[in-house]
């Protein structure tokens, strides 16, 4: 284009020039053409050409001042890239790995670390040091980074590798560039950082075991050179009601008296430790403590560990080792007991009785086999077997797994049962039971027994004894006359298979009492299973209407007896006592249902409208406007109004349903008068009425149930807060009159008529005559319900100078009767 611009110059040029060389025809025609247009046009010409000309030669001048300008940049782009290259290489050589961020760019890693490093080399697993460094210090890296891109804060760290080497790691940064430079430290840095490794490593382990001592249940504590505490756990705190172990150091609390801490402090300085049991007062209760504290460099260390427990229960089994003995003392039944070596340990006063054996002869402590071979001597031993298996039976019950039971007759007549329980430690106990009376008794009944057979006759119910092989043996009366039997049919001694199709009134069929027909009793009685024959009890009815119980009594020889008792009647008076249970249990369901559908379908709702209308308050919903704000007043007024009345009426249903259960506690009688007064006195402030207080003569505390002796303290000063004057004074006073603690609470109002005081406890009887607003009149209801639940009572009276006086007397001591009852 420039080479162009020249040529159209040339051109013009020459031919001006021929026009100034022309001869006079020539000029004659240019004289004829200077007119004054032409001349303009020919300066503006000649101005076009030498804008023209000048372009040109700035144009010129520009692209060659670009191309210097490139060929220079070039030149340092060569040379930023060798010393790039050169840098890179000695980075490389130094053994370290630099990680640059430029923006949300994403990193460039520069040279490697050793060889050896556990580090990745390629830049996808270095970036994960998750992978080649411990979790924790991964973790920190990564937040360290975060705030380096983020806030540009530098960060320094050591890290412990995997082959135990220390790696150093700093990030700082250059300009827009977040740089981390990672870098193997050796020599003295190497030795500091493992030092420094090491030290945090401890301190963490410290750390660590003073979280677990600070958690742990028993009292520790560190004392200085000087015996000073300078460090206890949180349960050391709490053993001398400290908040905190900071204000027990500051405060010099001492878990130990100042006797057992010079015994200690005397002992650890003697032998460096102290291992002993001591007494210390914890929550106003005097415990055994194991105390254990050692010397150390710094001062010395100790902990208690609390074995009251532990002596209770030592103390509880040697009571009750005691008592066994005495127990066992009392037994007629004889008792040994033998160790591993067979020798006597223990024996009761029965088993002297038994074998006549002299207390001395016994407190020896002898052998069993000796004492065998004493009795056999006296002619006592059983004489049926020889005493060589005699003793090899006894010495088998030492070795046997489970206790071993046997019969021993005795050459003078006696018979024994002798039990032998093996001990898991070794040794062996051993049971001699006389069983010579029992055997006489057992003798004695059979002859009762045939005796009593004689006398079925006389009973009004209905007996039958079956023989093993089903047969009947005798039967009385009764048994012929309920089921219509003939005197030919009892006397021929039938077998009870026939007497199904014998009765004249039959058994009505029962799905649940397969037993209670004739088919069930022949089962029983021809049951060849001694171990399965159980007595069996149940009932029946017969097609005649009446209501029969019968009985399966197995007796010995393998003979049964059924036995039948009319129980229509009773039948007939128990269903009438059902009817009425379950109308009674209806109606409880229904008081319950009641106080059920109050609590979930009344009180539910109205804590839900009650928490939206805190919620609409909030801040965070918004701010509202004069009118809502009203609004939302009446709203919150209304339900929490409503809300008490719901709660009085489930207190006095809970109470009708005979559910309402007292906490009774020790009541602070002081700080829950507070609590009645801090809860009223926003309302006496708002109505000018001042409050009167007195609990001077009152005591500290009473068995009682607090909060419910808040709620009737808050009734009562309610109710006198609604009726008193404006300007008046409302009173509490609580004192102990003999063995009861007495609440009044007085006001200044109109008072109450004497036609009403008897209506005022009725529920729902509201007097709103002189009072600020009318209740639903459950207040005082539910005040005497309380009162009386505690066993106390309530009454009111007119004041001194006019008002009302609501006086609760409650009971200092409940006696175990009354919480019996509750």
């Amino acid at each position: 284009m420039v080479k162009h611009r020249h040529g159209w110059t040339r051109g013009l040029f020459a031919a001006v020039s021929l026009a100034l060389m022309a001869g006079p025809a020539q000029a004659q025609f240019l004289d004829r053409a200077m007119a004054p247009e032409t001349v303009f046009g020919l300066a503006l010409l000649a101005l076009l050409l030498g804008a023209a000309m000048i372009a040109s030669f700035w144009l010129v001048r520009a692209r060659a001042a670009t191309e210097a300008e490139n060929e220079r940049l070039r030149t340092e782009l060569t040379d930023a890239r060798n010393e790039a290259e050169t840098r890179a290489a000695m980075i490389a050589a130094e053994g370290q790995r630099i990680v640059a961020w430029r923006g949300r760019e994403a990193p460039e890693l520069v040279g490697q670390l050793p060889d050896g490093c556990p580090a990745p080399r390629p830049p996808e697993g270095f970036l994960q040091f998750a992978q080649w460094m411990p979790a924790q210090d991964a973790r920190t890296l990564d937040e360290g980074i975060a705030r380096l891109r983020e806030r540009a804060e530098p960060f320094r760290m050591e890290i412990e590798m995997a082959d135990g080497a220390p790696l150093e790691i700093v990030g700082k940064t250059l300009g827009a560039l977040a740089l981390v430079r990672f870098s193997p430290l050796g020599g003295l840095r190497e030795e500091l950082a493992l030092v420094k490794i090491e030290h945090e490593r401890a301190m963490q382990t410290i750390e660590t075991l003073q979280n677990l001592f600070d958690a742990a249940p028993l009292p520790l504590w560190l004392r200085g050179r000087d015996g000073a505490l300078v460090w206890i756990n949180s349960a050391f705190a709490r053993a001398v009601d400290a908040d905190g172990p900071d204000e027990a150091i500051e405060r010099e609390l001492e878990f130990l008296n100042a006797q057992d801490r010079a015994e200690i402090s005397a002992c650890v300085a003697a032998s460096g430790v102290y291992d002993g049991r001591l007494t210390a007062v914890v929550e106003a209760d005097r415990r055994n403590f194991h105390v254990v504290d050692a010397a150390g460099p710094l001062g010395s260390a100790g902990l208690a560990v609390d074995v009251s427990a532990a002596e209770a229960v030592r103390l509880e089994l040697r009571e009750t080792m005691r008592s066994h003995s005495e127990t066992l003392d009392h037994l007629t039944t004889a008792v040994a007991r033998f160790d591993e070596k067979t020798q006597l340990i223990y024996h009761n006063a029965a088993f002297e009785r038994l074998f006549d054996l002299a207390p001395a002869y016994l407190e020896g402590q002898p052998d069993q086999i000796s004492i065998l071979d004493r009795l056999r001597s006296r002619g006592i031993l059983p004489e049926d077997r020889p005493l060589r298996d005699l003793k090899a039976e006894i010495m088998a019950a030492y070795r046997a797994p489970q206790p071993t039971d046997t019969i021993w007759h005795l050459a003078d007549g006696r018979t024994l049962r002798v039990f032998a329980s093996p001990e898991p430690q070794g040794g062996a106990t051993w049971v001699f039971e006389d069983l010579t009376e029992k055997f006489e008794l057992e003798s004695r009944l059979n002859a009762l027994v045939r005796l009593q057979g004689e006398t079925l006759d006389c009973l009004n119910e209905a007996v039958a004894v079956f023989g093993q092989d089903g047969r009947l043996r005798l039967s009385n009366p009764i048994f012929a006359e309920m089921w219509g039997l003939s005197k030919e049919f009892v006397e021929a001694k039938p077998h009870i298979r026939t007497f199904g199709q014998t009765v004249s009134v039959s058994i009505l069929a029962r799905e649940d009492d397969s037993n209670a027909s004739w088919q069930g009793f022949a089962r029983a009685v021809t049951a060849f299973d001694e171990g399965a024959r159980e007595s069996q009890w149940g009932e029946f009815e017969l097609s005649d209407g009446r209501v029969q119980s019968y009985g399966i009594v197995p007796l010995p020889n393998g003979q049964t007896m059924l036995t039948f008792t009319d129980i229509s009647d009773a039948r007939a008076a128990e269903r009438m006592l059902r009817e009425r249970n379950e109308a009674l249990v209806e109606a409880d369901r229904m008081k319950s249902d009641f106080v059920q559908h109050v609590n979930y379908e009344l009180r539910s709702p109205l804590t839900n409208i009650i928490g939206f209308s805190a919620l609409l308050r909030a801040q965070e919903t918004g701010p509202l406007n004069e009118r809502q704000s009203e609004y939302l007043d009446y709203i919150s007024t209304s339900t929490s109004t409503l809300l008490t009345i719901v709660n009085d009426i489930l207190d006095l249903a809970t109470v009708d349903a005979g559910i309402m259960d007292l906490d009774i506690t020790e009541v602070d009688i002081a700080k829950t008068v507070g609590y009645a007064a801090d809860a009223v006195r926003e309302r006496l402030r708002e109505n000018e009425i001042e409050l009167e207080v007195d609990v001077s003569n009152a005591g500290k505390s009473f068995s009682a149930d607090e909060h419910r002796i808040t709620q009737i303290l808050f009734n009562l000063l309610s109710n006198a807060a609604n009726f008193a004057p404006a300007g008046s004074t409302v009173s509490l006073r609580a004192a102990r009159l003999g063995e009861d603690v007495v609440f009044k609470v007085s006001d200044e109002g109109p008072g109450i008529a004497k036609d009403d005081i008897s209506k005022v406890f009725e529920r729902f009887e509201a007097n709103p005559s002189g009072g600020r607003q009318s209740g639903a009149g459950l207040g005082l209801s539910i005040v005497k319900s309380f009162v009386e639940l505690h066993g106390g009572k309530v009454s009111i009276a007119a004041g001194p100078k006019g008002g009302t006086v609501v006086t609760c007397r409650f009971p200092v001591r409940r006696s175990l009767a009354d919480r019996a009852a509750e």
